[in-house]
Order: structure tokens, then C-alpha cells, then sequence
């Protein structure tokens, strides 16, 4: 199309300096208006919409070249860099699906193994067009889950969710190129979400679609995206899955397997005593002690803290509502600076580097403190965040579950109570 629009160019100002030379006036340009400005609009609207059609159309081949078959399987190798942290976790997924064309969810069912790192376990999720459960090998058990997040995990599943965006033009192709990834020809796509600037910083959302020129089918496909929405500093994320070995045909799938394996059970319920035994710490009691390092290696023990009020905040690294809790617990740490108020967060899971560096990054100015398993275990912390208020004695004052919208509010109105006493 390049080499068209140059020629189209070419002549468009050759014929515009002989006009302007043998016919000085302005019946003369009007005449070179009427002859080839609109023609050459014409012309590059023709040829970019048919370079944008094309490009729409190469993502739903693969969905029509997929559902021409009666069932296919594939591999694929993911590595994500955490949402929130540096930490990089490799994937790999073994994927079976047959064809299930009255299904409204997907169009298929499935058979889906991860194995994450270096687990001695597969997970497995099984979809028989009724249920989705995910297995556990290491106890014996399954659980229903969301279909429409496992959905997505799929590769049909992505491409459609994929499809139906830039149907809606909320996504765009911004770029098609030829290229080669992984030593193999392909077509490369790229396409943008969003793509803005916020508070001088550069906030963006994309998918890079490679695509095997030979058989038609994604060998690659990356995520990458950078948003401001958190904290005070940048969120990052990039996702990075490559697909191979496609199988299409087989004769061998069981449908009555894609359901719970014989011997594996629902997780039974816990007995009403044990049920007490995880409950949330009550209100008046003493809070348990504990003695811990921040991740910069300063020992702080609640013993220490007493005579002020506490605001624990248990979290990890990547928990979304943890996440949207960190700019209200900046403005609390500064609304409070000086006063009898301390915030100590703390985590069970996340490394001493991986804290350092999300501290850094979104400007925290409470510590934050590591290797926390044991006080999550003797708080009966099961959800995340989770909050528990001291008071000035030593004792659970309050104790919040989860993130709402008007957590900072709440919160001050917890904390101004227990200063005053």
C-alpha cells in the first residue's frame, strides 16, 4: 500500500507544478482540485480500510480456523512478571477441547493441566458444557469454579474476548508487520487498548499477536501494560505465552472425563469447633504478641508499640484490594504523623527484595514487615487484606476484611475514637 500511496504522490505534484507553471490562476487550481485531490483521498481511504479489514479479519480467521475442527489440543509455556512486584512465574498449560457448538460460554469443552514453577502437582480444570471444576490433586478434591475467568485462559476463549473488543473499537490495530519470533515466520499485530499520558507519566495497554505464517496459528502472544492507578508509583505488567505442538482431529477424547476424577470429593466442611478456632480475634481481647524485622532489617515487637494505636494491616504482593488500599493508608500515615498512631503491614508470603522493591516504587511511607506467618496464623488472618485496630492497652479494638471505597473514612473514624481514649 506504501509504495502506491508514494506513486500516487509522485504524480499528484508533478502535475502540480506544471499547472502552476503553464497556468498561473485559479481556475487552473480548482481544475487541479476537481482532478486529483479527491481521487487521491478516495484512493488512501480505499487502501487503509482495506489494510485495517484485513488485519480485523487475520484474528477471526483463527477463531474460524479452530472451530472448522472438531476438537484440538496445544502447549503452551507462559512467564508473567508479578502484577505488583519483579518476581517472574513460569506456567505450563496442556489444553484439549472438543468442539461443543450449543454451548453459550465458550463453544467448547475442555481439559486444562497447569503446572506452575517447579509444583510436584498439576492443576487441572475440567469443563463438561455444566460445571467447571478445578482439581486438587494433593488432597483429593475439586471445587466449582468461575467459568468466565477460566474461559479466558483458554485460547479460543482469549481470542473471542480479543474480537469482541475491537469489534467495539475499544481496542485498535495500531500496527501489522511481517517478523519472525521463536526462529518462526509470522505475522505481527499490535494491538492497543490505551495508550494516554497521566500526570506526565506514559499509561498504556497493548497485546502483541504473532502469528505462524505456515499454520495460521498464534505462536506467540504478549500482554504489556503500565498504569498509575495504585499507590503513587507506576504498575507494570507483562505476560509473555508462547503456544506449540497443535494437534487438531483427535479420536481419542473422552467427554465423560472432563468431569471430577473417581475418588476425589468437595472439601469437607469444617466441624462447628474448628470453625471457632479460625474466627476472627474478638474485640477485647489481648492481641497476640509478635516480634518481626521490616524488610530493611529493623526488629520491631508489638510489646514496643504499646501506649499507641495499631493499625495491622495483613496483605501480599499482587492482592488487588490490598493494592487499592495503599494510597488510603499513606494519606492515614500522614494525617496521623506525630500523634500516638502506628501502621505496621505485614506479610507471610512475600521475599525480603520483593518488599523492598514495592515499597520503592509505590513511595510507601508506613514499614512494612516480613516473614509473618506465624502472627497471620495467631490473628486467624484467612482473607486479605485484613485490618485489626489495637488500642493504646494492647487489645483488638476492631478488625476489617476486605477493601471498600470508603475504607479511609471508616478507618479515621476508628482511629480518632481510640485516640481520644
Amino acid at each position: 500500500m506504501l509504495k502506491k500511496v508514494k506513486v500516487l504522490f509522485g504524480l499528484f505534484f508533478l502535475d502540480y507544478l506544471r499547472v502552476l507553471i503553464d497556468n498561473s490562476n485559479i481556475n487552473s487550481m480548482i481544475y487541479l482540485i476537481r482532478r486529483f485531490i479527491k481521487p487521491f483521498y478516495c484512493m488512501v481511504l480505499v487502501l487503509f480500510c482495506a489494510r485495517a479489514n484485513a488485519q480485523i479479519i487475520s484474528v477471526q480467521q483463527i477463531i474460524d480456523k479452530m472451530e472448522s475442527h472438531k476438537n484440538f489440543s496445544y502447549q503452551a509455556v507462559n512467564r508473567m512478571r508479578e502484577i505488583f512486584a519483579k518476581d517472574t512465574v513460569t506456567t505450563q498449560i496442556h489444553t484439549v477441547l472438543e468442539k461443543a457448538p450449543g454451548d453459550k460460554s465458550l463453544g467448547y469443552l475442555f481439559n486444562m493441566e497447569t503446572k506452575t514453577g517447579n509444583d510436584q502437582f498439576t492443576n487441572t480444570d475440567l469443563y463438561n458444557g455444566q460445571n467447571l471444576i478445578h482439581i486438587m490433586p494433593e488432597d483429593s478434591t475439586y471445587r466449582k469454579e468461575n467459568l468466565e475467568y477460566i474461559v479466558q485462559r483458554t485460547l479460543p476463549g482469549y481470542l473471542k474476548w480479543l474480537q469482541g473488543y475491537m469489534e467495539k473499537r475499544s481496542a485498535k490495530i495500531v500496527k501489522a508487520s511481517d517478523t519472525t519470533i521463536n526462529a518462526i515466520d509470522s505475522y505481527h499485530l499490535i494491538i492497543n487498548f490505551r495508550d494516554t499520558m497521566i500526570n506526565k507519566e506514559h499509561c498504556y495497554s497493548n497485546v502483541n499477536l504473532y502469528i505462524d505464517k505456515v499454520s495460521g496459528m498464534p505462536d506467540c502472544i504478549i500482554g504489556r501494560s503500565r498504569d498509575m492507578g495504585f499507590g503513587d508509583g507506576a504498575t507494570t505488567y507483562y505476560s509473555e505465552t508462547r503456544y506449540f505442538d497443535y494437534q487438531f482431529d483427535h479420536d481419542n477424547i473422552d467427554i465423560a472425563s472432563m468431569t471430577a476424577p473417581k475418588g476425589f470429593n468437595l472439601p469437607k466442611e469444617q466441624p462447628a469447633s474448628a470453625k471457632k478456632e479460625t474466627d476472627l480475634l474478638a474485640s477485647g481481647s489481648v492481641a497476640p504478641a509478635w516480634t518481626l524485622y521490616t524488610a530493611d532489617g529493623k526488629k520491631t515487637s508489638l510489646a514496643q508499640l504499646k501506649g499507641k494505636v495499631v493499625l495491622m494491616d495483613f496483605y501480599f504482593i499482587g492482592c488487588m484490594p490490598c493494592m487499592q488500599s495503599l494510597k488510603p493508608l499513606n494519606n492515614l500515615y500522614d494525617k496521623y504523623k506525630g500523634k500516638n498512631f502506628v501502621i505496621a503491614s505485614l506479610t507471610e508470603r512475600d521475599s525480603k527484595q520483593s518488599v523492598l522493591e514495592f515499597e520503592k516504587n509505590y513511595h510507601l511511607k508506613y514499614p512494612g514487615y516480613i516473614n509473618a506467618a506465624d502472627v497471620v496464623k495467631s490473628y486467624h488472618v484467612k482473607g486479605f487484606p485484613t485490618f485489626y485496630f489495637i488500642d493504646k492497652e494492647g487489645k483488638i479494638a476492631n478488625v476489617h476484611v476486605g477493601y471498600d471505597d470508603d475504607f479511609e473514612e471508616k478507618t479515621t473514624a476508628v482511629i480518632d475514637d481510640l485516640l481520644k481514649k
